[in-house]
């Protein structure tokens, strides 16, 4: 079984540019999973071969380049039976832990950061409200648990994604 907090590089995805959805929800589940709309196909394969990536894709046709070996062909449109069609086939673990982990933007892992360091980048009614912040080294987006954490989860879950402690 894969676990995304093991840091197997098995675990680490490429979406093609008909997955966006699937990418956030990837990321959201702590998942290394590159992703860029305006990708071409001889970009994402190079990225994919590169980085040991996976490829996610719906396009059958990348699919038969001779350079793809390690994919997963995606053939729900829906992001939901996507998500729980990569997690059964690469046996992946959601968990706690690592669920939140990343940028949902750009992928890069997020850190906690000093609650006033971030007063001026969040409105004032979440400053006041909240104690933990995170922040993504790379864009400066803020992250908190707030109500889009708990709607995300329990979407994950009302799917039937399981998360584990």
């Amino acid at each position: 079984m894969h676990d995304v907090s093991d840091n197997n590089p098995e675990t680490r995805f490429i979406c093609d540019d008909n997955l966006g959805k699937l990418a956030r929800y990837l990321r959201a589940c702590g998942f290394d999973t590159y992703f860029d709309d305006h990708i071409s196909d001889s970009d994402l394969i190079t990225i994919a071969l590169d980085e040991n990536r996976h490829i996610l894709t719906r396009d059958h046709k990348l699919t038969e380049r001779t350079l793809v070996r390690k994919y997963f062909q995606i053939e729900d449109d829906n992001w939901m039976d996507q998500l729980r069609a990569v997690i059964s086939y690469y046996e992946l673990r959601v968990s706690k832990k690592n669920i939140f982990t990343r940028c949902l933007e750009d992928n890069v892992l997020i850190e906690t950061v000093l609650k006033h360091n971030i007063k001026t980048l969040v409105y004032p009614y979440i400053y006041e409200k909240h104690t933990g912040f995170k922040q993504c080294p790379q864009c400066k987006r803020v992250f908190w648990a707030g109500t889009h954490t708990r709607a995300i989860i329990e979407r994950l879950t009302l799917g039937g994604i399981k998360i584990l402690d």
